[in-house]
C-alpha cells in the first residue's frame, strides 16, 4: 500500500507543468517543504560560475514567513509578471515583480495597523523582538483571487488579531474580511472564568504556523510565546469566501494548560480527505480532553478523529522537549513524519492513528534522529518508491534518513560537513524536477539571529549526494550575502529563483547570472 501511493504520487508529479506557483506555507498542504517542479536548477549548474545573488527587495522590518509565489498573474492595465509575495513583522505585505531583483519593482504594499511591541507581553520575551505584526506565512487562493494573511495589531492597549483577504492583484480587502479572531471553549483550565469558560486571549499567544487553506476554509492556529502566562493551542477557521463566518473552533487543553500549536512555523498539514493535521507542545495529557504533546488528525470541521501522544511524554512537557516539527506527510499518501526537541522522529500511518500513551508504543516508529539541539524543520525527497528525510543537527551536519518497505530506518544514507548551524533553527527546502537523477537540491539556511554583524549562509546541497556541497553564499567573499539569518524561515525556490528571508529589511533574491528578465517582455 506505502509503496503503490509513492509510485503514484511521482507519476501525478511528473504531469505537472514546469512554471510552478508556491501558495503555501512549506510548498503545499503535505508541508513536505519540496519544490519537484524545478526544471531550470540543478545540481549541474548551480555553482559559483553560473549561480550568484540577482538583487533583494526592500521591506519595513523581519521577514519571519515563507515569501509565497505565483507565475505569470495578468495586472489589469500593467502586464504579465511572476510576482513574490512577501510579509513582515511591521505588519506589511509586499508584491513585487519577482524577476526585478536588481532594480525592484513594487507591484502593490499595504500595511495592516500598529504591530505589537513584545513589551506588551512582559519583560524578557525575546523570541520574537522587537516586534510582533505578520508572524506566520499567508495562503494564496487563485480561484478566490485573494492572499490570507493574519495580523497582530495594538489597539488602543489591546493586542488583536486579525484574519484579511487580501486581493492578489490591488491589496485590497476582499471576502469581508478582516475578521477579529475570537473564540471561547467550556472547561476548567487555566485562563477561564467563574462560569466554566475559557476565552482566547490574544495577549497570551502568538499566531506561528502557516496558515491552511482546506476544505473552503482557512485554517489559523496559535500557540503560546514562550510558555508565559495562561496558554492553550488554539484552532480556528473561518470560511474562505465569508470572512464574518467562523467555521470551526478547537483547543487542545480546556481542563488543563498548554497545548500550544506553533510547529516552529510549519503550517497545518491537510491531505486530499480534508483531514487536518496538527502538532501541539508542553501541556496537559489524559487521552480524553487534554491533548498536549501530540500528533493530531481532525476532520474538516475540527473534530479530533485520531491522534498519536509518545510513550515519554510527560517528560517531554516536562523538561520542554515539545513536538517541534511537521507534521508533514509524504506526498500523495497520509504517512506523517514529526520530530521533537529531544531530537526524535516520528513515522506513523494517519490512517490508523489511535490512542497510545506511557508504556505503549502504538503504530508510531520513533527513532533517535540527531544527537543534539533538538529538530525545529525538516524536508522530504520523495524518488521512486522511497522517501528521504533531511533534518539538522545541532552544531553539526544535515543527516539523510530514508523511508522505504514502509519503515523508517534508523541509519542515515547521507550526511553533510558540519554547516556551522550553532542552533538548528534553519530554513529548508528541496527543489528537483521530480525523480530525476542529479536534479535534487537541498537548500539550507544557517545563522545567528542574535547578532545582525554575522550574515546569513544560504547552502545548496546534492541532495542525492549531501558530501556534495555545490555552492553557498560565502564562496565569494561577500558578493552573495544573505543578510541577517531569519529562523525557521525557508528560502521558496521557484522557476529558476531562490527567495531567501531575512532580518536585515529585505527579501534576498538568488537565481543563474543575467537570469533576470528585461522590462516590458512579459
Amino acid at each position: 500500500m506505502f509503496l503503490r501511493a509513492l509510485a503514484l504520487a511521482v507519476s501525478a508529479c511528473a504531469t505537472v507543468a514546469a512554471q510552478t506557483n508556491v501558495l503555501t506555507a512549506n510548498y503545499g498542504n503535505e508541508r513536505s517543504n519540496a519544490n519537484l517542479h524545478e526544471t531550470v536548477l540543478t545540481a549541474a549548474n548551480v555553482k559559483p560560475v553560473n549561480f550568484a545573488k540577482l538583487g533583494s527587495f526592500p521591506v519595513d522590518g523581519q521577514i519571519y514567513a515563507q515569501p509565497l509565489y505565483v507565475n505569470r498573474l495578468l495586472i489589469s492595465g500593467r502586464g504579465i509578471y511572476n510576482v513574490v509575495y512577501t510579509v513582515t513583522q511591521h505588519n506589511s505585505v509586499y508584491a513585487y515583480d519577482s524577476d526585478s531583483a536588481a532594480a525592484p519593482n513594487l507591484l502593490w504594499h499595504v500595511n495592516l495597523g500598529p504591530s505589537v511591541p513584545v513589551t506588551a507581553f512582559g519583560a524578557g520575551y525575546t523570541d520574537v523582538a522587537p516586534e510582533i505584526g505578520i508572524l506566520s506565512t499567508p495562503v494564496i487562493d487563485l480561484q478566490r483571487n485573494a492572499i490570507y494573511v493574519t495580523a497582530a495589531t495594538f489597539d488602543k492597549g489591546s493586542v488583536v488579531y486579525r484574519l484579511h483577504a487580501l486581493d492578489l492583484l490591488t491589496g485590497s480587502e476582499k471576502c469581508n474580511g478582516p475578521a477579529v479572531i475570537s473564540g471561547a471553549v467550556t472547561g476548567t483550565g487555566v485562563g477561564g472564568t467563574t462560569g466554566g469558560s475559557i476565552p482566547f486571549d490574544p495577549l497570551w499567544h502568538v499566531q506561528r504556523p502557516g496558515l491552511l487553506l482546506a476544505n473552503d476554509a482557512v485554517y489559523v492556529a496559535f500557540g503560546s510565546h514562550a510558555d508565559a502566562g495562561p496558554w492553550h493551542g488554539w484552532m480556528v477557521s473561518y470560511n474562505a469566501s465569508d470572512l464574518s463566518q467562523q467555521t470551526a473552533l478547537f483547543m487542545a487543553s480546556p481542563n488543563g494548560w498548554g497545548g500550544s500549536i506553533w510547529q516552529s512555523g510549519s503550517g497545518l498539514a491537510a491531505d486530499s480527505t480534508g483531514a487536518v493535521y496538527a502538532i501541539s507542545g508542553n501541556g496537559s495529557y489524559d487521552g480524553q480532553t487534554e491533548f498536549s504533546e501530540s500528533i493530531l488528525r481532525f476532520n474538516g470541521d475540527l473534530s479530533l478523529k485520531g491522534w498519536a501522544t509518545p510513550p515519554n511524554w510527560s517528560i517531554l512537557a516536562m523538561d520542554d522537549y515539545d513536538l517541534s516539527a511537521g507534521p508533514a506527510l509524504i506526498p500523495g499518501t497520509h504517512f506523517i513524519v514529526a520530530g521533537d526537541k529531544y531530537g526524535q522522529l516520528y513515522f506513523i500511518d494517519g490512517d490508523a492513528l489511535a490512542p497510545f500513551a506511557s508504556g505503549q508504543s502504538g503504530n508510531a516508529q520513533i527513532i533517535q534522529g540527531v544527537q543534539w539541539g533538538g529538530i525545529f524543520n525538516l524536508a522530504l525527497w520523495t524518488t521512486g518508491n522511497t522517501t528521504n528525510i533531511y533534518v539538522q543537527q545541532q552544531g553539526s551536519s544535515v543527516i539523510a534518513y530514508q523511508i522505504a518497505g514502509g519503515g523508517l530506518s534508523a541509519t542515515p544514507v547521507g550526511e553533510t560537513a558540519p554547516t556551522g548551524a550553532a542552533i538548528p533553527y534553519v530554513g529548508m527546502a528541496i527543489s528537483a524536477n521530480g525523480s530525476s537523477a542529479g536534479s535534487g537540491i537541498l537548500w539550507e539556511t544557517t545563522g545567528n539571529r542574535s547578532d545582525p554583524a554575522i550574515p546569513a549562509t544560504l547552502h545548496a546541497f546534492d541532495a542525492g549526494n549531501l558530501a556534495n556541497e555545490i555552492w553557498n553564499s560565502d564562496m565569494t567573499g561577500g558578493a552573495d550575502n544573505v543578510g541577517m539569518f531569519a529562523k525557521f524561515a525557508n528560502p521558496t525556490v521557484a522557476d529558476g529563483k531562490v527567495f531567501v528571508p531575512t532580518w536585515s529589511g529585505t527579501l534576498t533574491v538568488y537565481g543563474l547570472r543575467n537570469s533576470e528578465r528585461p522590462k516590458g517582455r512579459r
